[in-house]
């Protein structure tokens, strides 16, 4: 399960804005990669030193990455559909992170 992470300047961007970009990453997410559970944590830093505006970390299984560069090439493409589409004006700094995990749920 991709599990994703938003860090947003506050100062910049409203939360209102950031709770729209999270549910638009999740959904963006879940149809690139096909997988329906798609977690997204979103946070503002209580210290920022010349942070970006928005910063989103993908992080998922390696295993469940057929090809890094088409997905996050297919990923960049539909994030920036729904910039424009939302009118979302400040720029976003996207990293998919590969991880070599075991996870167990429930326990």
């Amino acid at each position: 399960m991709p599990l994703i992470r938003v860090d947003f300047d506050d100062e910049k961007v409203n939360k209102q804005d950031v709770f729209a970009l999270a549910e638009g990453i999740q959904k963006i997410v879940s149809e690139a990669t096909g997988i329906e559970d798609v977690f997204v944590y979103a946070n503002a830093s209580q210290i920022k030193i010349k942070i970006s505006p928005v910063e989103i970390f993908i992080e998922m299984s390696a295993q469940k990455i057929v090809d890094q560069d088409k997905l996050i090439l297919d990923i960049k493409s539909r994030l920036s559909n729904w910039k424009e589409m939302n009118k979302f004006q400040w720029p976003i700094n996207l990293t998919l992170i590969p991880m070599q995990w075991k996870i167990e749920i429930g326990i």
